[in-house]
């Protein structure tokens, strides 16, 4: 199990929300505007999460994320498996590329999505983690090479207005 971080439930009525900064607008606009609340049914959907350097602490990060089928092994296949899709993640600019004390090496941002692999790897028949990025986004796109995600060999496909979005995906071994 991943170390160095704590993630619980992001709750609507977090104040840090209203000054969440991770240097990218549609990201920042979707946590603090609680996007991923759904007020009706009282609860986050998809289930979002904030990572704190401890329990009480700073804000690292939030994240939403669920189990879900994707199309297996790549975008052009007519198959199926269960991936932790993630929809939206984000780091505080305070707390990018700063190496977290508490996991000797890794990055606030590697210990999010190390407790993510170990989240994927405790769900049943789940065989990756699976993410969208926009095709522009270099930074992204090499951090999640970093992390050991690969680019869907099919390329970008348009599924949102602006740049053409590519999936990237980590398998389980």
């Amino acid at each position: 199990m991943a170390v160095g971080i704590f993630c619980e439930f992001a709750l609507p009525d977090d104040p840090f929300l209203d000054q969440f900064s991770s240097g990218y607008e549609r990201t920042d606009r979707y946590f603090r505007k609680r996007e991923w609340f759904n007020p009706d049914k009282g609860r986050s959907a998809p289930p979002t999460y904030v990572f704190r350097v401890a329990k009480g602490g700073p804000v690292v990060g939030y994240c939403a994320f669920d189990f879900g089928k994707q199309p297996h092994p790549d975008d052009a296949s007519t198959t199926k498996a269960r991936y932790l899709v993630i929809y939206m993640i984000g780091v505080d600019q305070a707390f990018q590329g700063t190496q977290n004390p508490l996991a000797p090496g890794q990055t606030y941002a590697a210990s999010i999505m190390a407790v993510l692999e170990d989240i994927s790897r405790a769900k049943q028949s789940c065989v990756g983690l699976s993410l969208w990025v926009r095709s522009t986004n270099e930074v992204a796109m090499a951090y999640y090479r970093k992390v050991g995600f690969t680019a869907d060999p099919a390329g970008p496909s348009l599924r949102d207005e602006g740049d053409p979005i590519l999936t990237m995906r980590k398998f389980l071994t």
